[in-house]
C-alpha cells in the first residue's frame, strides 16, 4: 500500500467522528422537532420540560469547563495567552445564555403541562 493511500485512510478515519457527530447531531434536532410539534398532553410538556432542563445543565457545564480553561490562560501578558483567555471567555458566556434559553422553554413546557 502506497504511503497515499496510507494517508487518505487516515484522514478518513481520523474524520469519521466528526461525520457521525454530525450526522447524530441532526437526527437529535430534527427528534427533539417532532417532539416538540407533536407535543400535546401534559406529560408530554413535563418529559419535555425534563429534557430542556437537562440540556441547560449541559450548557452550564460547558461554561463551566470554558471559564476553567479560561482561567489557565491567566497571569500571562502574552497575546496568543489572552486571546485563548478571551475566546474561552466568549464560549463561556454564550453556553451560560444557552443554559437561560433551556431554562425558559423548560418553563414553559412546565406552564403548559399544567394547563388544563
Amino acid at each position: 500500500m502506497s504511503r497515499i493511500h496510507v494517508a487518505l485512510i487516515a484522514v478518513g478515519l481520523a474524520l469519521a467522528p466528526i461525520g457521525l457527530a454530525w450526522s447524530h447531531d441532526e437526527d437529535q434536532s430534527s427528534l427533539e422537532q417532532i417532539l416538540v410539534e407533536s407535543a400535546t398532553t401534559p406529560q408530554q410538556h413535563a418529559a419535555l420540560a425534563k429534557y430542556y432542563r437537562g440540556k441547560a445543565s449541559e450548557a452550564r457545564e460547558r461554561a463551566a469547563e470554558h471559564k476553567r480553561m479560561g482561567a489557565s490562560y491567566g497571569g500571562t501578558k502574552m497575546a496568543i495567552a489572552q486571546a485563548g483567555k478571551e475566546h474561552c471567555d466568549k464560549l463561556a458566556a454564550l453556553n451560560e445564555s444557552t443554559a437561560a434559553e433551556y431554562d425558559k422553554m423548560a418553563s414553559e413546557h412546565d406552564s403548559l403541562a399544567t394547563k388544563k
